[in-house]
Order: structure tokens, then sequence, then C-alpha cells
């Protein structure tokens, strides 16, 4: 064999290589995903007035986020950890009770006193975020973590827009 057919025939290889590693990546994604999906819907059917918790839909999140990423071993676990501490602090800083107060009857005071809270409850999101941010970037790339919140965000949206439906359905 000469040379160059050698060096040609590597190339092939290490190309199928990367294709086969390509298209490992795709199939174990979609096979997360897949289970993803089927472990929502078992539970669902298991019971289907039982709505998720909110400790279920981080975890569930924080795995298909990191299917998504293509983490996985340690950073994986790790990923949907620090996700799942990073939702729960969160949602402490929410609100204690949503009661929609007539703003006609509220006072000066009572109104300033809200938008004070207000304010602070973002400083408090801000700074939580800021911090996993910070946790985040000890494990994961720039891109990484800027596609987290991509995804988050649109799964946000998604959710708020089937909320959103099925509120207007009971009407």
């Amino acid at each position: 064999m000469l040379p160059a057919d050698e060096s040609t025939n590597d190339k092939k290889e290490l190309q199928n290589l990367k294709e086969r590693k390509k298209n490992m990546k795709t199939t174990r994604t979609i096979i997360l995903t897949l289970m993803l999906v089927f472990t929502a819907f078992g539970t669902q059917a298991q019971n289907a007035k039982q709505r998720m918790s909110r400790e279920q839909m981080a975890e569930t999140q924080a795995k298909h986020i990191a299917a998504d990423l293509n983490l996985t071993g340690k950073t994986y676990d790790r990923f949907v950890e620090t996700y799942e501490n990073y939702k729960k602090e969160l949602w402490q800083t929410a609100p204690k009770c949503r009661k929609k107060n007539c703003r006609n009857s509220e006072t000066e005071e009572q109104a300033a006193e809200k938008m004070r809270k207000r304010f602070e409850r973002s400083q408090k999101v801000l700074d939580i975020r800021n911090k996993y941010y910070q946790e985040f970037s000890k494990f994961l790339t720039q891109k990484q973590i800027e596609q987290m919140y991509d995804k988050e965000r649109k799964m946000m949206k998604r959710l708020s827009e089937r909320r959103r439906a099925n509120h207007g359905k009971r009407r």
C-alpha cells in the first residue's frame, strides 16, 4: 500500500469515528429525552389528578437540560443537584401569599411597603442567580450556561402557556 493510500484511509477512519461519536451523542440525547418523557407520563398515569410537585418538576427540568447539554457522569449528577438547589433557593424568594388586593383600597404607605418588598425580592433573585452562575461556572462552559438559561426560559414560557390554556378550559 502506498503512503498516500494509508493517509487517505486514516482520514476516512477518523471521519467515520467522528461521525459515529456524533451519532452516539444524538442517540443518547434521544434516549434520555424519551426516558424523561416516559417517566413524566408514568407519573401522570399513576394518578392523573395529582400534579407534579415543584421538586419533581425541578428534577425533570434539570435532567432534561443536562441531556440537552450532553452532560454525562459526574458533571450530569453535579448539574442536576446544583440546578435543584438553585430552584429551591429561588422559590424561597416568592411572596408568601398571592392575594389579589384591591389596589384602590390600599394606603400610600401600604403601596410603598409592597413596592419595597418587591424590590427586595428582585434583589434576592439577582443575588441567587449570580451565586449559582458562579457555581455553574465551576463545571460548565459559558456557552453551556447560556444554553441552560435559554432552555430554562423556553421551558418556563411553554409551561406558562400551557397553564393559561388549561385555565381557560376550566372556565
